[in-house]
């Protein structure tokens, strides 16, 4: 696990204990100046964490409940729950976006996920050398894949608690897997088997025409619940704030007022120092001319990738410039 500085001044470190793990992490930063805009908590809370599922939330004993793990591998095994929980765990703070979320909707959260690594554990089971990737069966008939590289390289874990709790029903009792920088297609929950594979990667979701498989890109938010205008005095000064996120960390985000011909930056107001988590921004401006203008938003990551005008594929996940109406009057 990564354990780097915090972003900011006067920020402050908690300290978790959760079985065999312990891990500082960072805390969000809060700069005052900004109440008067629609923020959400930084740090998603459990029960306000979004929701989406195929089916009704399966009913899993505690007690009886076993992960099954076959396939290209050279000892199948079975891990009781609290075999899993004696692993070492991880924790990874994580923003996810579900991959058919709207422009500007709500199936966004970010949390602390902790949990086992699966390529560790898969390891120590032996894999064969023409395993490719891994398919994840979920108790209530869903299913997801991981190329072995994403294993290798992505610290994909077996997840066992959400925000320092047990995982409840709704978000995957009593195992989810979680895969930063992915979209929520890839994180499945309610899992009951893992198996290791040699053959082409296919999930639930791309079987219905979506395509799952690339990270998320940069995206932003605005966080405005007042509709598609918001109404101002000439010369007034307006504040929006909004997110940023993707599948890295964000560099920068921009706006314009006038379709692009000129962008300006925005302030970062709130961060912490891990890969794939959200960023909260701020804008300040003044318009001095009556009429409707409209406002549009962009991130750009750390490797240059930038959110387009309009996304030309929404199957993938969109990421187009999401945008305000400002009635100056």
């Amino acid at each position: 696990m990564r354990k780097n500085k915090l972003v900011g001044i006067g920020a402050i470190v908690g300290v978790i204990i959760i079985g065999l793990v312990v891990v500082l992490y960072p805390a969000p930063i809060y700069n005052p100046g900004v109440n008067d805009i629609e923020y959400p908590d930084f740090y998603t809370k459990t029960e306000d964490y979004y929701i989406t599922r195929i089916g009704a939330i399966p009913e899993i004993d505690e007690n009886s409940y076993e992960l099954k793990i076959n396939g290209s591998i050279e000892n199948p095994t079975n891990y009781s729950l609290s075999e899993l929980r004696a692993l070492p765990l991880i924790e990874i703070p994580l923003t996810i976006e579900c991959i058919g979320n709207r422009l500007g909707g709500s199936l966004l959260s970010t949390a602390n996920w902790t949990g086992f690594s699966v390529y560790n554990l898969l390891s120590t089971l032996g894999l064969k050398s023409n395993a490719t990737g891994v398919k994840y069966y979920a108790a209530d008939g869903y299913y997801a894949t991981h190329t072995m590289e994403q294993l290798m390289n992505n610290t994909v874990i077996g997840a066992l608690y959400i925000n320092n709790q047990t995982l409840p029903p709704v978000q995957g009792f009593p195992l989810r897997i979680i895969n930063p920088g992915y979209y929520g297609a890839k994180q499945p929950a309610w899992v009951t088997k893992i198996e290791v594979i040699d053959m082409p990667l296919q999930d639930f979701w791309d079987d219905y025409g979506w395509d799952t498989s690339p990270p998320m890109a940069a995206d932003s938010k605005i966080f405005y619940s007042g509709g598609i205008f918001k109404t101002v005095e000439t010369g007034e000064q307006i504040f929006i704030g909004g997110a940023a996120y993707g599948g890295t960390r964000i560099a920068k985000v921009e706006y314009t007022i006038n379709d692009g011909l000129n962008w300006h930056q925005a302030d970062i107001i709130k961060s912490v120092d891990f890969d794939n988590v959200w960023v909260f921004w701020i804008i300040k401006f003044r318009i001095y001319e009556e009429g409707i203008k409209t406002i549009y938003v962009k991130a750009t990551d750390i490797y240059n990738g930038t959110q387009p005008k309009y996304d030309p594929d929404s199957l993938d996940g969109d990421n187009s410039w999401p945008w305000l109406n400002i009635d100056v009057n």
